[in-house]
């Protein structure tokens, strides 16, 4: 798939009208307090909602408990992960190839409406001490990559499971 195929993937999923561009190959949804950046890897499309910006100070093991009874609620459609810079997202991913609007639709949709409603679960119950570590913080307040950097890092350089890195 080359890169403006994202875009008209997004259009015929009936997600234009929620997309902001960032460029060719990454574009930003939002889902209520939560966004999603969708961007094609390679061979992969991955959709990612950045949450928090480290797990919590306190409660880690509740916490990592927490996050696994919700991968088992998502059945599969999308996941909780810890990216090796210590951010908490929620991402889903496919090959591209055979990939429709439909598709794409229930992925995006999937990994925003799981992430608008698990953000304020967790931030009410492990993040009210660390607002400043939520994906709902000033990002100017705090000396951290923003989420959007965050996504767009994970978005280009990881490849999905299965697939051979694309070359540079």
């Amino acid at each position: 798939m080359s890169a403006p195929e994202l875009h008209a993937l997004l259009a015929e999923a009936g997600l234009a009208d929620k997309v902001a561009r960032i460029d060719d190959r990454l574009a930003r949804l939002q889902w209520g307090s939560a966004f999603v950046v969708v961007g094609i890897s390679g061979s992969a499309i991955v959709a990612i909602a950045p949450l928090f910006r480290a797990v919590p100070a306190e409660n880690t093991d509740a916490f990592y408990r927490k996050l696994l009874e919700h991968n088992a609620h998502m059945g599969g459609i999308a996941s909780f992960a810890i990216q090796p810079d210590g951010w908490v997202v929620l991402h889903a991913g496919r090959a591209v190839k055979g990939l429709d609007g439909a598709e794409l639709a229930t992925m995006v949709a999937a990994v925003g409406r799981f992430a608008d409603q698990y953000d304020d679960q967790l931030i009410g119950e492990f993040y009210a001490k660390q607002l400043e570590s939520t994906n709902q913080a000033m990002v100017d307040e705090v000396d951290a990559p923003s989420p959007l950097e965050a996504a767009v890092e994970a978005a280009t350089h990881a490849p999905a499971a299965g697939d051979a890195p694309a070359a540079e």
